[in-house]
């Protein structure tokens, strides 16, 4: 196993020209929020735009959806027919989508037509758990937490609880993808490679926590197109955006997700070692 290290994340880093513009910056669509529970979408897709997505696109139900409030990203409905059309971008897919016939279809035709980038937590991983496939991409991302990971292997949560690497490594040979197990120490899973992230703090044990780090991991894959690192780079910034509350000054009880979001450039400009003003 190895752990992660500031030096490491910030060798890979997004670093942008000065002839740069947002097409160049990569494309994410956030498929999430169902009917009640589009507050998990928003929050995937606001840390995707945090984090430097060109464009961010949020599939949700737009019945409830106070999109107006919310201008960072493009809305679209949640329908088959749109992700279609989003084929060439990080898809992030299960935050607050819940569990329903419609949406299982949106899983099958990811799955189905092999779409190379995708991300997927909550809602989605569930679905994995009672569909039959034979492998997914070696460029997806599973983002499990200890209860999602058992459910998805049909063991008891307890039984992760108590050896998370080795569970982590079985749902990594499994599925034929990059595992990230949330924790207090963070497990990124690979073919070849067991890494840990221990940047992480008691205030992000709050809901929602979970759909923040989903959308930086989509950001970051956009713009690098690399899963592995994105994963790494997400979970890094991450746990450091929660560190920058704390020595705020605040108390991890009261870190809201947007508080989160909100630190995410700080953590990105502190790993990157520019102070105010020499950013260019």
């Amino acid at each position: 196993m190895k752990n992660i290290s500031k030096t490491f994340v910030k060798k890979i880093l997004p670093v942008r020209s000065r002839s740069s513009n947002k097409t160049d910056s990569g494309k994410v669509l956030v498929v999430g929020g169902g009917k009640g529970l589009f507050g998990a979408g928003i929050l995937a897709a606001l840390s995707a735009t945090r984090s430097g997505a060109g464009y961010t696109h949020l599939m949700t139900d737009l019945s409830k959806f106070s999109w107006m409030k919310f201008p960072d990203f493009i809305v679209h409905p949640l329908l088959l027919s749109e992700l279609r059309k989003h084929s060439d971008s990080v898809i992030a897919i299960g935050p607050g989508l819940g569990l329903t016939r419609n949406h299982m279809k949106l899983m099958a035709f990811l799955i189905k037509n092999k779409i190379p980038k995708v991300v997927v937590d909550a809602d989605a991983l569930r679905m994995l758990g009672k569909m039959n496939f034979k492998s997914l991409p070696s460029t997806w991302i599973l983002t499990p937490h200890e209860g999602e990971l058992a459910s998805m292997l049909n063991i008891k949560s307890n039984e992760v609880k108590k050896n998370r690497t080795h569970w982590a490594g079985v749902a990594q040979k499994k599925f034929g993808c990059i595992v990230l197990l949330k924790g207090a120490d963070t497990l990124i899973v690979s073919d070849s490679q067991i890494y840990q992230v221990s940047e992480g703090t008691r205030a992000l044990a709050k809901a929602g926590s979970g759909d923040v780090l989903l959308g930086m991991i989509a950001g970051f894959y956009a713009q690098n197109g690399d899963a592995l690192k994105a994963a790494m780079l997400a979970s890094f910034l991450h746990g450091l955006s929660s560190q920058i509350w704390m020595k705020e000054g605040n108390d991890y009880l009261g870190m809201r997700p947007l508080d989160l979001i909100e630190r995410i450039p700080k953590a990105v400009l502190l790993l990157r070692g520019t102070g105010p003003g020499l950013a260019s």
